[in-house]
């Protein structure tokens, strides 16, 4: 009886094309036909090696991504964990993890790495097919460990993938887009890896180039692709049939072309405070990219109507995305209503909870309505999430100097400082005192982006530091200064007339006047400059000068208290200069108060007119 069903099993076997099942499925995968990839996987599966439980680790896995594509998460986990195949199976198990994952289990899914088999998660320098599969494990890994809060180990294990297989973008894309590294351990992980022992000489310019312009994301200026590396042994011999120069062209010109350079591109001018530019390089990609930075573009230019339609498109496209109800935050927070903001950007943060710059909307709706404790708290927590990135730092400075907690302020404004610049700043110690004239020093040999040298300029300004507020002033307008242009944008007058406040507090009011006069140029008749202008004539005893720029102010804004107040002080000043011998004397005209002359009596035969009428009866 046995041996009847042997034979009978293995002429079936042998009628069956296996190999036909799998390309099936394979097609059906690729078509998105997921139903009949999953009966053709089962097909497969049970005819090879008579059964499902004796299938090869390859079928199940074809036939556990069918049914994670489904969405029967349980189901494909339980296809590979019931057969042991995640222990030694490393498809299996990037596909169970996958499952447990996109079921909400990040706990589960770490402990199938824990009963793998060690020797499977190491890399082989041999098997580079082995190592990309090896990445995307460890890409799951770090998933798993972000959702539960473990993000240093999340971070090593994406910088692992990397080393693993160089050519994984998710990876670094993960790991740029949660800040966890600062720039300077994202340039030096950049710079290890293995580009040229894993790629040929083109791709591996195209890769390194794409690598290097996402780091740079907080530059304006635009990264320029370096030449390959010809040290390298496996390189010159790489590149002995080409050029060099002649890969460098050729990589530069598909990366310019690709949707990554435009997108990374539009970072760089964002981060530029161009935000026109930058939507148009969104633009040519699609309207649906980089909706973080789009929404940012869309608020600064105040574009409400405009980021609405957006916001709307996008729920209706992608209800389940978190960047969409951030985007309907963002428009709540453009038009005023925090509370509304606040609601929608809850929703965001409960679909992706570490997305750090929710928190920082979150944190920039409380500090609209002044509630800077609430505000300090959202900006704590995204630090957290963003531990590499210089804002958090940057805006709970902000609120510490809206608090006139200036020694707070100092520090954060420095953590800012030398995360943006990758400057090591001599940190101070707990209980160490800092003198009020070094207070600023930290900051001013670490600033160098425009943001955080005029924010702490302007601390520095109210803690009465007016040379360290001048010279911050100074490296937030050379640093937003364009290299083709002399003169800033004018977003940037705020900082000329801050720079012409700190220059008069130091009693030069003529060199305020030059600055006060470039702000003006930048936003014309703006009340605010006008009066500090007139305040600067007024020191300079141009009392004349300075009552007209006043009244030029009060003439714009009637209800300015400050252009009222000086102009007053500045019209006693001209009465108490005025003395009876300056007051113009006008004289009376000559008045003749003699008796009128007698009346001349007519002659007798004068005719009385008097007496006549007009008849004309």
């Amino acid at each position: 009886m046995d041996k009847t069903e042997s034979i009978g099993r293995s002429s079936i076997e042998g009628c069956m094309n296996i190999d036909l099942m799998r390309s099936l499925v394979k097609q059906y995968s690729e078509l998105g036909q997921w139903t009949s990839a999953l009966f053709w996987a089962d097909a497969a599966a049970a005819a090879a090696g008579g059964g499902l439980d004796s299938a090869s680790g390859d079928d199940v896995w074809l036939l556990a991504s069918a049914m994670l594509a489904r969405g029967e998460l349980h189901r494909a986990a339980h296809a590979v964990t019931s057969r042991g195949l995640h222990r030694r199976h490393l498809l299996c198990l990037g596909v169970a993890m996958r499952a447990f994952l996109a079921a909400r289990e990040p706990a589960t899914a770490l402990n199938l790495m824990d009963e793998c088999d060690p020797m499977l998660l190491e890399p082989r320098n041999t098997d580079q097919t082995h190592n990309r599969a090896l990445a995307g494990v460890l890409v799951w890994q770090a998933r798993a460990l972000t959702a539960l809060e473990r993000r240093e180990a999340a971070a090593d294990a994406l910088a692992t993938a990397l080393r693993a297989d160089c050519a994984h973008y998710e990876a670094l894309d993960l790991l740029l887009e949660q800040h966890a590294l600062t720039p300077h351990q994202e340039s030096e992980l950049i710079e290890s890896l293995p580009i040229n022992s894993q790629l040929s000489a083109a791709e591996g310019a195209l890769l390194r180039a794409a690598y290097r312009q996402r780091l740079h994301r907080y530059s304006p200026a635009p990264v320029a692709l370096p030449p390959p590396d010809t040290d390298c042994p496996v390189c010159i011999l790489l590149l002995f049939p080409l050029d060099i120069k002649q890969i460098t062209a050729e990589a530069e010109t598909v990366g310019g072309r690709m949707m990554e350079a435009a997108q990374s591109r539009a970072r760089r001018l964002a981060a530029a405070c161009r935000w026109t530019d930058a939507l148009r390089a969104l633009d040519t990609v699609d309207p649906w990219c980089c909706v973080e930075v789009r929404a940012a573009c869309l608020v600064e230019l105040k574009r409400s109507s405009e980021l609405f339609a957006f916001a709307h498109s996008l729920v209706d496209a992608y209800p389940h995305a978190w960047t969409s109800w951030y985007a309907v935050g963002c428009y709540y927070y453009l038009i005023g209503k925090s509370e509304l903001a606040r609601r929608y950007l809850s929703k965001a943060k409960s679909l992706e909870p570490s997305a750090g710059c929710v928190w920082l909307a979150y944190g920039h709706s409380f500090a609209a309505d002044n509630e800077h404790d609430q505000a300090m708290a959202a900006y704590f927590k995204a630090s957290q999430l963003m531990s590499g990135c210089h804002l958090p730092p940057l805006y709970v400075g902000v609120e510490c100097s809206l608090l006139n907690n200036f020694t707070m302020c100092e520090r954060f404004l420095t953590r800012a400082a030398s995360l943006h610049s990758n400057a090591k700043v001599k940190a101070v110690e707990e209980g160490e005192s800092v003198g009020d004239k070094a207070r600023w020093c930290r900051v001013v040999s670490a600033a160098r982006d425009p943001h955080v040298a005029h924010e702490a300029g302007a601390a520095a300004l109210a803690a009465g530091d007016c040379h360290a507020a001048r010279t911050l002033f100074t490296l937030a307008l050379e640093a937003a200064t364009p290299p083709d242009k002399q003169e800033v944008s004018p977003r940037w007058a705020a900082t000329l007339d801050a720079l012409g406040h700190a220059c008069r507090a130091l009693g030069r009011p003529r060199e305020a006047l030059v600055w006060h006069g470039r702000a003006l140029a930048l936003r014309p008749a703006r009340p605010a400059t006008l009066c500090a202008m007139g305040l600067c004539h007024a020191l300079l005893g141009k009392e004349r000068d300075a009552a007209a720029l006043l009244h030029a102010a009060l003439a714009h804004d009637p209800d300015d208290v400050v252009a009222l107040a000086l102009l007053d002080a500045i019209v006693d000043r001209l009465d108490a200069q005025l003395t009876e011998e300056e007051i113009p004397q006008f004289p009376f005209p000559a008045v003749n108060i003699s008796p009128p002359a007698a009346p001349i009596t007519p002659p007798a035969d004068a005719t009385n007119t008097s007496d006549m009428s007009m008849s004309f009866d």
